[in-house]
């Protein structure tokens, strides 16, 4: 009888401390926010959806190039 209260506490043991580490690491970070050098300011809605739309054309722009590179290479069956 022992033994079996032994086996189920430890394996309940596991996942408890993976909760209580996942809080401890993540726990914190609700309260502060984003870290100032990331959190952006915008005056309205609409300057922070042109910011966003340009951010979607950069990376249009990247991913067309990087596609285009790999079309390019020796080999390519696409």
């Amino acid at each position: 009888m022992l033994q079996a209260i032994g086996s189920v506490v430890a394996l309940l043991a596991c996942p408890l401390m993976m909760i209580f580490m996942m809080r401890g690491m993540h726990g914190g970070h609700e309260k502060h926010g984003m870290h100032p050098s990331t959190r952006r300011k915008f005056r309205s809605a609409e300057e922070e959806l042109a910011d966003v739309k340009r951010q979607v054309d950069d990376l249009q722009t990247r991913y067309d190039r990087l596609s285009q590179r790999v079309k390019d290479r020796p080999g390519h069956l696409g």
